[in-house]
C-alpha cells in the first residue's frame, strides 16, 4: 500500500513537492552550467593573454638578436 492509495487527498501536495524538486534541480543544473561556462572563458582568456605575452617576448628577442632592428628601435 502506497501513499497515493492510502492518502488520496495529499496527491496535489505530492505533485507540488515534485514540481518544486524539479525546479530546484533545473536551477542547480543552470548554476553549474553557468559556472562551467565562466571557468572555460577564464581559461581561454588566460591562454590568450599568455599567448600575447609569449609573442611579445619572441618579438623582443628577435629585435635584440638582429643588429639592424636593434638600431631602429628606441632604447628603454
Amino acid at each position: 500500500m502506497d501513499a497515493k492509495t492510502h492518502y488520496p487527498e495529499f496527491l496535489s501536495i505530492d505533485e507540488h513537492i515534485r514540481r518544486a524538486q524539479l525546479q530546484r534541480s533545473a536551477h542547480i543544473a543552470h548554476l553549474i552550467a553557468v559556472g562551467v561556462d565562466r571557468l572555460a572563458r577564464a581559461f581561454a582568456q588566460g591562454a590568450r593573454s599568455m599567448g600575447n605575452g609569449l609573442a611579445a617576448e619572441r618579438d623582443r628577442r628577435a629585435i635584440e638578436a638582429d643588429v639592424f632592428l636593434r638600431r631602429a628601435m628606441p632604447h628603454r
